[in-house]
């Protein structure tokens, strides 16, 4: 039995690796150099991004009342009239507060809001829209991409642009929808990437940042996120007692005409009747003066209730404290051009170095084919 004994030509040596790298060093070179070449075009020509983060504490929502308006629920009571403001937890919780910046509603928003842009023109008041439809440029692999790979889907939207209508419809709808623009939507998908929000679940805290090609337009958007954010909070807690305070002021005026009422019956009553000692006159008296009782009883205790509500009005008010303020970015996000030069330069490499190996490889493989046919 014969045994296959490879010879030393069938196996590639380390050395032979080394030394056919050394031999390519200039393809290598070249290689790199080139890519090295591509990745500070990139650089360069991409567009500057700023970012700016901040940091709010909101007020965390206690399970049971107190203060004020837990004393004067004790006190309902002694008027003989009794209702109770309840207390519940949230249905939305701290954890989705972040997700308010992520809907329709605040991107919709956002888009019509009025910031100030320092042009080469002159200082523009415009809207957010206006800025990142009218005022941004794209990268150079973006354009790229865009009329090159992706140039079927570029040509498809601009036959839909075509189509489209920028005018909204003034007929009534049996429904109230959410409508928007293409030019909308389009950048509304792309706002998710500019501005992102989260919640530290040990302390609370929220993050908010965005992220534009302006260092004041980023600064003023972030301030945007804060206030809506804040607003949204603060109405949400206090939407239930502000309808509780309208409900009870309006049964507490109601309640105040029907006593002043019965008190003006029994007083004219009893100066009518001042002098009349029959039964039929003192069981009027008592029936008129239970009224008045009755009409008292409820008339305060609504006003207990009454200033209970605005006391917890006051108390669902959230307060909001902004550890990190909103700051104007002095030093740009976006692009990392040493790292850009990194990444391309060992991609070149890389390359480079696959190249010549794949070469090696190659000349392997047809002089093993150029053997087997001899």
């Amino acid at each position: 039995m014969t045994e296959n004994i490879k010879s030393p030509s069938d196996e590639i040596d380390l050395i032979e690796l080394i030394r056919h790298l050394w031999d390519g060093r200039k393809l290598i070179i070249k290689i790199t150099a080139a890519f090295i070449a591509l990745g500070l075009v990139i650089a360069i020509t991409s567009p500057k991004q700023y970012k700016v983060e901040t940091r709010l504490l909101p007020e965390a929502k206690s399970a049971s009342g107190g203060g004020a308006a837990a004393l004067l629920s004790s006190l309902g009571g002694l008027g003989g009239f009794s209702m109770p403001l309840g207390e519940g937890a949230d249905a939305i919780g701290p954890m989705l507060y972040p997700d308010v910046l992520k809907s329709t509603p605040f991107y919709l928003e956002l888009l019509n809001h009025k910031v100030t842009y320092k042009a080469n023109d002159g200082t523009l008041n415009i809207t957010v829209f206006e800025y990142l439809n009218d005022h941004t440029k794209g990268s150079l692999v973006g354009v790229v991409m865009k009329y090159t790979l992706k140039l079927p889907w570029t040509i498809l939207g601009w036959i839909r642009g075509e189509q489209k209508t920028s005018e909204v419809s003034e007929e009534p709808e049996p429904y109230q929808f959410t409508r928007m623009t293409l030019e909308q939507f389009q950048i509304i998908k792309k706002l998710g990437d500019k501005i992102s929000a989260n919640i530290d679940q040990k302390n609370g805290v929220i993050n908010i940042s965005a992220e534009f090609g302006d260092p004041y337009i980023t600064a003023q958007v972030a301030n945007f996120a804060v206030e809506y954010l804040s607003n949204y909070i603060t109405e949400y807690r206090v939407e239930k007692a502000k309808t509780d305070l309208l409900f009870i002021q309006e049964r507490y005026s109601e309640r105040e005409k029907e006593y002043l009422q019965a008190q003006n019956e029994l007083a004219q009553f009893r100066d009518a009747n001042r002098n009349v000692q029959s039964a039929a006159a003192r069981t009027e008296e008592e029936r008129l003066n239970n009224k008045y009782t009755l009409a008292f009883n409820v008339y305060n205790g609504l006003a207990q209730q009454l200033e209970q509500a605005k006391i917890k009005v006051q108390e669902e008010t959230p307060v909001i404290k902004i550890l990190e303020p909103v700051q104007v970015p002095v030093e740009r996000s976006k692009p990392r051009r040493s790292l850009i030069l990194v990444v391309f330069a060992f991609l070149g490499g890389f390359i480079g170095v696959g190249y010549v190996f794949g070469k090696l490889i190659w000349e392997n493989i047809r002089e093993q084919l150029k053997t087997d046919k001899v």
